[in-house]
């Protein structure tokens, strides 16, 4: 390589970096997010526990540890949730590829289906237009075919006839 050369392994190297330092970023303010959302989540849980324990007006040890109980079970009742959610997400993509590429195969086939009926109504047509042709062909043939045996006689006189009156 020459060192004019606008992409250097440096150079690609640097902006490989880069890129994977921009993913990391948006990562960690991805997880910051959800950090602090599971936070708010678990003040929330502690609030509802605390009025529940001044509700009831009791300060016992044993409230005290079911309570923190109760927090986790809360606590694990949303990770549970919160797996549910995303595995129905992606079912639901899995879905929607699936049915694009259905779709897709049934426009083709709509498609080759339509071809095929043009070809279909133009072979019809050839063929009826050759049975026609077949048919005027047969009732020419027909035509010419009527002097029969037993009528030849008879023609044959009257056209000899004609001819001795113009005579």
């Amino acid at each position: 390589m020459t060192m004019n050369s606008p992409t250097t392994p440096d150079s690609e190297e640097a902006a490989r970096l880069e890129k994977l330092r921009s993913q990391l970023s948006t990562d960690i303010e991805a997880m910051q997010q959800k950090e602090a959302s599971l936070r708010e989540y678990e003040q929330k849980l502690r609030l509802l526990v605390e009025h529940a324990g001044n509700s009831q007006q009791t300060t016992n040890q044993n409230y005290v540890t079911s309570g923190r109980e109760a927090l986790d079970a809360e606590w694990e009742k949303y990770e549970r949730a919160h797996a549910l959610l995303e595995a129905a997400r992606r079912s639901l993509t899995d879905d929607r590829l699936a049915l694009k590429d259905r779709e897709e195969k049934v426009m083709i086939r709509e498609q080759e289906v339509a071809r095929r009926e043009a070809w279909v109504r133009g072979r019809e047509q050839q063929v009826a237009a050759k049975a026609e042709a077949e048919a005027v062909a047969a009732a020419a043939v027909t035509a010419k075919s009527k002097s029969t045996f037993t009528s030849a006689p008879f023609l044959a006189a009257r056209n000899l006839l004609s001819l001795g009156k113009d005579k």
